[in-house]
């Protein structure tokens, strides 16, 4: 699963992601990050599998772990 890249407006913490694709009307599927980060205004970041990935800047994305899982939607 790849996710299309999206640019931070704003500082956020980020721990938690849901309703990524492949969810459908009553499962979200859903990233819990190991460890919350901080996106910066001007990052670039986007999901790959079982990761983020966030780019800063003319570096290497740095890949942060974390889990996939189902959800029932409320």
């Amino acid at each position: 699963m790849l996710t299309e890249p999206v640019s931070a407006r704003r500082l956020q913490l980020i721990d938690d992601l849901e309703g990524l694709p492949g969810s459908s009307d009553g499962c979200l599927l859903a990233l819990t990050l190991d460890a919350p980060i901080f996106v910066q205004v001007g990052d670039f970041w986007w999901v790959e599998d079982d990761a983020l990935c966030v780019a800063r800047g003319e570096g290497a994305p740095m890949l942060y772990r974390g889990r996939l899982e189902w959800r029932r939607k409320r």
